[in-house]
Formats: structure tokens, C-alpha cells, sequence
């Protein structure tokens, strides 16, 4: 943690909270309250990951210093829409038996990675962040035009300026809608960097280039099962340290162009998908409750602390390798 964070949050955290509150994680009939986004369980899987250290010992930090196999808990999930609408998509994993020391108020022997199907964010900044939520904030139903608001896409009419990183997104969103209809046969991305040493790094879940994609009117649910009954299936895991001047720490909206490095292997074998929906509506995941070695980096993870936690602490859903699946 650093002051910086502690800044982030004092100057935007209380509106974006506010914002997420009345918008996204609005109290539910029964006194519940759901996620802010990501709310729609896919799966709660069982996987195993395998990490085989980098070649260049300027990246053996943390999860990366030595090889090692981690039990890992791996929930997919919608981010607003069913499965109909164009929308992102997560890969969150919860990764057992780490060791190393971690940041404060993180479970020990943990370290969480929190990905989704797009390498960019809507916004570039918290401050962005921030604007985008204050213009969404109020809207009676969330849709993909909502998720545009004309105030944050163009912000000032005369002379025009238009906001294209939250158009990208949305655009990327809807061909790969059509594209990859099959959550296995998808790639999955940090967005925000992390700490690596003396420098900072990204991640990435990528699909075996073999995999063969579920197609059809079934459900997601439905075509992963489909996909596990098949065998195991696997992703490399890449990491993607900063070695391009280029890349930017604090802008979200813009992929890196630095080289991806293969560090690992997810390996989510078959099982049945639509048995541990109930512990993957509960499980809590946060960039973070990580490794030291690894602690978030720029002003979209340093917002990303106090929107998570709010949330979890809102669920009362806050849950780690140990909890049972039933409360």
C-alpha cells in the first residue's frame, strides 16, 4: 500500500462508491446485496496451476520465483448481461498455497488474479473512472447504451471532443460476442499492471491454440459443460513485464505493446459446472489480497481497493480457500 493509494481513494472512492451503490449493487428483496459487477455466476471451478519460472531472473518475484503447483479456485461470470447480450466476461482465480508475505489485510497463503475477456478498460484513469460512473449514476436500467452515457462519451460538443476508449470497448465487445460464443475459447487479461521487481508487469490467460469452441443456442453454462464432459481443458498463463517505453502504467484504455511470456498452465479439469453456482455468487476476489511481490499498480487499483472491499463487506459474502460452499 502506498500513499498514493491512500490519496486515490480519498479524492474519488466516496463518489464512485456512492455511484455503484445506487446503480449496480442496489439491495435486493431479500436484504441481499449483489456484486457491483460480475454479478451472474457462469461456474465456480476446480483447476490446478502450474507455474514454471521465467527464464530471466529479473522476473523471478513472488508467484514467479520458483516452479510449483497451486490449487486454484477459477470463477466465470458475466459482468452486466445474459448471456444474449454482448458483454465481458471474468476469469477470477483464487490461488492456494502461495508463499511469500502479503499485503495488509490480505489472507495469508492466497493470491487472487482478477482478468477479464478485454486487454483495455473503459477508462484510462480514476479519474476517469470516476466521471463514468457519476454519469451512469441514477439510470434507471442498466443496457449497453447506458453503459455509454453522451455526457462521458462526449464530454463537450463545441468544439466536439469524443471519448473513444469506452466506444472501443464496447465495439470489441460486440464482435467478440459473435466470435468467441464459447467462455473457453476466450483469452483473458490483468488490464492493470502489478508490481515485478523492480518494474511492473501485466497478465494473461490464453486458450490452448487447439481448442475447439462450443458453438450454438445453448447457454454458456450449457456449452462449458459440454466443453468439460469433452476432457480437461487448459490455458497458458503469460506474464507481460513492461520492457516497451511505450506502455503506459496509469492509462487503462491503452493495450501494451511489450512481449507476452508463457510462466505457467491452468488446468480446469472435467466436473460438473453448475454445482458450486451458490459458493461462486458468495466467494469474494480482490487484486488486492495478493503477494507483496505483487502489489497493484496505478490509480485504476488503487480505486479498485476500496470498490472491492465495499463490496465484499456489502455481500457479507467475503469468503477464502477454507469456507465451506454452503453457508
Amino acid at each position: 500500500m502506498t500513499d498514493d493509494t491512500d490519496e486515490i481513494e480519498a479524492r474519488y472512492g466516496a463518489t464512485v462508491l456512492a455511484a455503484a451503490r445506487r446503480t449496480f449493487q442496489q439491495q435486493q428483496p431479500d436484504g441481499s446485496y449483489p456484486r457491483q459487477v460480475h454479478k451472474t455466476t457462469t461456474a465456480l471451478l476446480e483447476a490446478e496451476l502450474e507455474i514454471e519460472p521465467p527464464e530471466n531472473p529479473a522476473y523471478r518475484h513472488g508467484l514467479f520465483a520458483r516452479a510449483g503447483s497451486y490449487t486454484t479456485k477459477v470463477r466465470l461470470s458475466n459482468s452486466l448481461f445474459d448471456d444474449n447480450t454482448p458483454d465481458g466476461h471474468g476469469m477470477a482465480l483464487k490461488i492456494g498455497g502461495v508463499e511469500g508475505p502479503v499485503l495488509d489485510g490480505a489472507p495469508p497463503g492466497q493470491h487472487d488474479l482478477v482478468l477479464i475477456d478485454q486487454k483495455i478498460a473503459m477508462f484510462r484513469n480514476a479519474a476517469d473512472a470516476c466521471a463514468m460512473f457519476q454519469a451512469i449514476d441514477g439510470a434507471k436500467e442498466i443496457t449497453p447504451k447506458t453503459m455509454l452515457p453522451r455526457s462521458y462519451v462526449i464530454p463537450r460538443l463545441f468544439p466536439p471532443k469524443f471519448f473513444w476508449p469506452s466506444v472501443n470497448v464496447m465495439i470489441r465487445t460486440g464482435l467478440d460476442h459473435f466470435r468467441f460464443p464459447d467462455l473457453m475459447a476466450r483469452s483473458y487479461y490483468s488490464v492493470t499492471p502489478y508490481r515485478l521487481g523492480d518494474g511492473t508487469a501485466k497478465f494473461a490467460m490464453k486458450p490452448d491454440p487447439k481448442y475447439r469452441a462450443q458453438r450454438g443456442r445453448r447457454s454458456l453454462r450449457d456449452k462449458l459443460q459440454a466443453c468439460l464432459d469433452r476432457g480437461p481443458v487448459h490455458f497458458t498463463f503469460f506474464l507481460q513485464p513492461k520492457v516497451d517505453p511505450r506502455d503506459p502504467v496509469d492509462d487503462a484504455s491503452i493495450a501494451w505493446r511489450s512481449p507476452l511470456i508463457p510462466v505457467g498452465r491452468l488446468t480446469i479439469p472435467p466436473q460438473d459446472a453448475a454445482a458450486r453456482i451458490r459458493e461462486g455468487d458468495r466467494i469474494a476476489f480482490s487484486p488486492w489480497n495478493a503477494l507483496a511481490a505483487h502489489e497493484p499498480v496505478g490509480s485504476v487499483n488503487a480505486l479498485r481497493r476500496c470498490a472491492y472491499a465495499r463490496s465484499a463487506e456489502l455481500r457479507n459474502g467475503v469468503m477464502t480457500m477454507d469456507d465451506p460452499s454452503e453457508p
